[in-house]
């Protein structure tokens, strides 16, 4: 009975200690924030990252979080941040620092002219899901050019 408890530990032990270390490749999720879906583009659409205003009118309709196991994994967090934000219809984004997951404060991460003027909205609280098996997380604005609103034909 002895041996049994002895094996049956060692084999909990291992099991514990075999996932423990294991980092988790990147991740990217999407969540909406205006009633705006753009058509998908191609994979490797011609995406422009803001660093400005831009120079024409945008309109927000996403927000693109990915997620990563560690901080050397950013370049692959950002391709998988473009990719989806191709698949979603963006044209352009705005791609926010890398942070560490522990404690998100999105009150600091977002440029000065994000949260004055048109994307005021941006730059508040929102929600967003985290898993603790990631440790960073970087954050974008999708957005698509405004366009002018249809007019009915009259009959």
């Amino acid at each position: 009975m002895k041996a049994v408890c002895v094996w049956l530990s060692l084999f909990c032990g291992l099991l514990a200690l075999s996932c423990a270390g294991r980092i988790y490749p990147p991740i990217a999720l999407t969540n909406r924030t205006n009633t705006i879906y753009p058509e998908p583009r191609p994979e490797n659409c011609r995406l422009t990252i803001l660093t400005s205003p831009p120079s024409e009118p945008h309109e927000s309709f996403a927000h693109i979080i990915s997620y990563a196991g560690s901080a050397e994994m950013a370049e692959k967090m950002e391709s998988l941040i473009k990719a989806k934000a191709c698949e979603e219809g963006a044209e352009a984004i705005i791609l926010l620092p890398l942070q560490k997951v522990d404690h998100v404060n999105t009150d600091s991460i977002y440029p000065d002219w994000v949260t004055v003027g048109q994307y005021s909205d941006q730059g508040q609280r929102f929600q967003h899901w985290q898993d603790k098996r990631y440790s960073v997380a970087q954050r974008a604005i999708a957005l698509v050019r405004k366009r002018e609103p249809v007019a009915a034909e009259n009959k």
